[in-house]
């Protein structure tokens, strides 16, 4: 018992070193965002082995430096298209990029609507236009034409909010969901389930008081739970559970516009 005590505490204490090393990483990478991803450097900064950083940076984030560096990218290209009148070109060098393609091209996967769409976008959809496109949407019979995955989204009991789960396959929460529902209330889910190996599970709680008009934009999250789910042992396992909590330094910034999620995406 004392040993696998003493296995136990140990293994916390390396997550936790972990989690502090790649928050190290994370944190120089929103400070020179421009700058392409140096592993080498990302490395040292964490005080980790090339090698195992990788990996580490993988499990506890969900995803690679690569993706999470383009994530904090367009959430910054976000706040300047909308809180600035600073060109899209000068906005895509800002950032980063050099040719102006290629940001267009990854806002557009990331975001899920063009940098131009996006920057018109407060002006093209209302609270009530919101609210309605919900209601609709929970009143409809949602039809799923491929194979399913069943789950439970658990959490406190405040704030309330709508719920946000969906799938996806580039990681988490990389590009538009390949699937999707909203909830009103924790529970059960059932949603379309991707073919890949391996997918991702999301749900982001948007609270009530939040102003829908800004919902376009930028999503509200004030809870979220994600997991990794892998399709081979899917049948063999306990229903997937989904268990909100609050933000961590560690989770990739969620840079959906509203639109471009189930079930306003048409």
């Amino acid at each position: 018992m004392r040993i696998e005590r003493a296995t136990n505490a140990h293994r916390t204490d390396t997550l936790e070193a972990y989690q502090t090393s790649v928050v190290r990483a994370i944190r120089h990478m929103k400070e020179n965002l421009a700058e392409p991803v140096d592993l080498d450097r990302l490395a040292e900064i964490a005080a980790i082995s090339k090698f195992h950083f990788v990996r580490v940076f993988d499990e506890t984030t969900g995803t690679t430096p690569h993706n999470f560096l383009a994530c904090l990218r367009m959430q910054r290209a976000k706040e300047r298209l909308l809180k600035s009148e600073t060109s899209i070109t000068d906005v895509c060098l800002e950032v980063g990029y050099n040719s102006l393609g290629t940001f267009s091209k990854t806002f557009s996967e990331l975001v899920g609507v063009s940098p131009q769409e996006f920057r018109t976008m407060p002006r093209r959809l209302s609270a009530k236009q919101f609210a309605t496109a919900i209601w609709r949407y929970l009143a409809a019979r949602r039809k799923i034409s491929g194979p399913t995955i069943e789950g439970t989204v658990e959490g406190p009991r405040t704030p309330k909010g709508f719920t946000f789960v969906g799938t996806f396959t580039r990681g988490v929460p990389l590009g538009v969901p390949f699937s999707g529902t909203v909830m009103i209330a924790h529970g059960k889910f059932r949603i379309e389930r991707p073919t890949d190996d391996e997918f991702y599970l999301l749900a982001a709680l948007m609270p009530l008081s939040a102003n829908f008009t800004d919902m376009v934009a930028n999503l509200p999250i004030r809870l979220v739970a994600s997991l990794r789910v892998e399709n081979v042992a899917l049948a063999a396992k306990e229903k997937p559970v989904l268990r909100l909590r609050p933000l961590r330094p560690t989770d990739p910034p969620i840079v959906l516009a509203l639109p471009a999620l189930p079930p306003l995406r048409a």
